[in-house]
Order: structure tokens, then C-alpha cells, then sequence
């Protein structure tokens, strides 16, 4: 009797963390990482080298590497995702955090691109998604999570393509998407925490700091820290951690190298490394993390927020509950 060929198995994970221990596992088949920090930098909606250049000039600023080489990372991790058509299934690995919520959601648009030839390829689309960090997965952990994985249906790409539409193009879209009860929740139940993290993010009505910004305010409010240590105190009061060390220290920059700084630093710079030194919070920033000063009246605002540009002439606010839009 001939032997049946296993199948060929595409894994999509969000990083390069989970790749060793998964190696190791008896999970069969390719893995490639695909991440993208899609809460930085602009996010249009288009694919290819559109969606690369787009993406690789604000980020290569962030992660200190020459525009050729992100474009090249890119390129490979695309290339690697766009040979599905020669796959018996893709398997996408992701976690309930806002990092990876917003991957999902961008991967279900992508599927909505390719819906012609998906109608007549018989590769199937499968989701790995739980509350769990998948990079700190052991090598057995890995074999029941692929055992369980769920078949991607019609109706979850029509609702993630609808939730990555409203963030690249109008936040106000978003709010229905941070409910904790609709069609969208059923299908997708960390999607909603996910979106309402995001939300967090943009200026707060009280004083103009993001979330994440205030975190670190609040932190720093209790005595000085070296740069690590405030990154990690910060990411411990998150719910479900995202924010990665390099958006951690742009955030903590953008309140320093300001009219009036929020943060006051004296860092030395480490290769591949949040830098050593101490991190302080100024009266300024004592003054705006109390609410008697505001964060962008004192120092302006200029940054991407996914598909959202804010800017102090146009600047949406986070009530606590839903969004103020820009004054016309």
C-alpha cells in the first residue's frame, strides 16, 4: 500500500518567540512569523508593496534598521504567507492581546483580498486563539492547541475585515467592536477587550496621556527607575501585556524630548537593549498625570495611531467610554 503524504501545513505565528519550543514539538508542518506592531505606524488599506513601504519607514525609526532591511523582512514573511496556494491548510497561532487581536483582524481583510482564488484552491484557513502567551508554550503544550484548532468561517473574515476597515480608516467605527455582547464577540471573544485597549490610547479627555503614557507616569510617580524597570512595572498593569519594549520607549521618549517634559532621563544607550540609566517623572508630569495640566496643550501631539493620525488640530480624545472627535 502507498504511503499517504502528510499534509502540507503552513503556520502563521506572531513571532519569532514561539519558534523554538514549537520546533520541538510534534506539531507537523512550516512555520513562519508574521508580526507587525499595527498599533504604531500607519496602517493602510492595501497589501504588497504598498502595505510594506508604508509600514517600513516609521518603523524602521523605531527599531533603530535601515528602511532595506525591514523592506526585506517584510518581503520574506509576505512571500512565505502568499504561497498558501500551494498548502493543504494554514494554521494562524495568535494571543488575546492587542498585539495579536489586531494581527487577526488584519489577516481576516487579507482573506477578503484573496477571495477569488480561495474559491477555487481547497486550502483551508485554521485559528489557533486563546488566553495564553503561545512564546511561553513548552514543546507538549503546543500538539492539543493544533489538535483543537477551529476552521476559519465566512462570517469570521466578514466581521475581522469589518474591524481592521474601521481601524484603518474611521476609530468612531470601532466603538461597536469593543462591546462585550454581539455577533462580533461570538465569534471573536478577546476581540472586545482587545479593541477597548486600543481605544485607551488615544488622549485621555482628562489630561491628553494615553494609557500607556499614564502607566509609566504612574510608575515613575513612585520613585525613579532604570528604563527597564518602569517597562516592566508598566506592563504589569496591563490586563493582557502587548506593548513590546521598543513601543515602550517611544512612548517614554515622546514625553521627553518635548517643550516641557513629562519624563526626565539620564540613560546610556545598550545595542538590542532598553538603555541603563534613571527615568524621572517632572512636575509636569506630576501636574498632567493629576489632571491640572494636559499633555497635549503643553506639548503638542504627533503620532499614528494604527490608521488614525493625531495631530493638536486634529485630535481625537477617550472619554472612558467612548471617543470625542476632532473639533472641525
Amino acid at each position: 500500500m502507498k504511503a499517504r503524504a502528510m499534509p502540507d501545513i503552513l503556520h502563521i505565528l506572531n513571532g519569532d518567540a514561539p519558534r523554538p519550543s514549537m520546533e520541538q514539538s510534534s506539531v507537523p508542518g512550516t512555520l513562519s512569523a508574521w508580526p507587525d506592531v499595527l498599533h504604531d505606524g500607519p496602517t493602510p488599506l492595501v497589501t504588497g508593496e504598498e502595505w510594506i513601504r508604508a509600514r517600513c519607514d516609521p518603523l524602521g525609526a523605531l527599531v533603530s534598521k535601515p528602511a532595506a532591511e525591514m523592506i526585506e523582512r517584510y518581503r520574506a514573511s509576505d512571500a512565505v504567507l502568499e504561497s498558501w496556494r500551494d498548502r493543504d491548510e494554514v494554521v494562524f497561532w495568535l494571543e488575546h492581546d492587542l498585539f495579536d487581536q489586531l494581527l487577526l483582524i488584519r489577516h481576516m481583510w487579507w482573506l477578503t483580498t484573496n477571495a477569488a482564488d480561495r474559491a477555487v484552491h481547497a486550502t483551508r484557513f485554521s485559528l489557533v486563539c486563546g488566553n495564553d502567551y503561545i512564546g511561553l508554550l513548552k514543546p507538549d503544550e503546543f500538539a492539543p492547541r493544533f489538535a483543537a484548532r477551529r476552521p476559519i468561517t465566512d462570517t469570521q473574515i466578514q466581521i475581522g475585515a469589518a474591524a481592521w476597515v474601521a481601524f484603518c480608516t474611521n476609530p468612531m467605527h470601532l466603538l461597536p467592536f469593543a462591546g462585550t455582547t454581539g455577533e462580533h464577540a461570538d465569534h471573536f471573544p478577546y476581540l472586545p477587550a482587545a479593541i477597548h485597549r486600543l481605544l485607551e490610547e488615544f488622549p485621555a479627555a482628562s489630561n491628553g496621556l494615553a494609557r500607556s503614557e499614564r502607566q509609566i507616569l504612574e510608575v515613575l510617580a513612585e520613585g525613579p527607575r532604570t528604563p527597564e524597570q518602569t517597562f516592566i512595572a508598566s506592563s504589569r498593569l496591563e490586563d493582557a501585556i502587548y506593548l513590546g519594549d521598543l513601543s515602550f520607549w517611544d512612548y517614554v521618549k515622546g514625553m521627553h524630548a518635548v517643550a516641557h517634559p513629562l519624563v526626565a532621563m539620564d540613560v546610556q544607550e545598550r545595542p538590542d537593549r532598553l538603555p541603563d540609566g534613571t527615568l524621572r517623572i517632572t512636575d509636569a508630569g506630576r501636574a498632567v498625570l493629576a489632571g491640572r495640566a494636559d499633555r497635549v496643550a503643553l506639548n503638542g501631539i504627533s503620532r499614528w495611531l494604527g490608521g488614525t493620525y493625531l495631530s493638536s488640530d486634529r485630535l481625537w480624545r477617550w472619554t472612558g467610554s467612548s471617543l470625542l472627535p476632532p473639533v472641525p
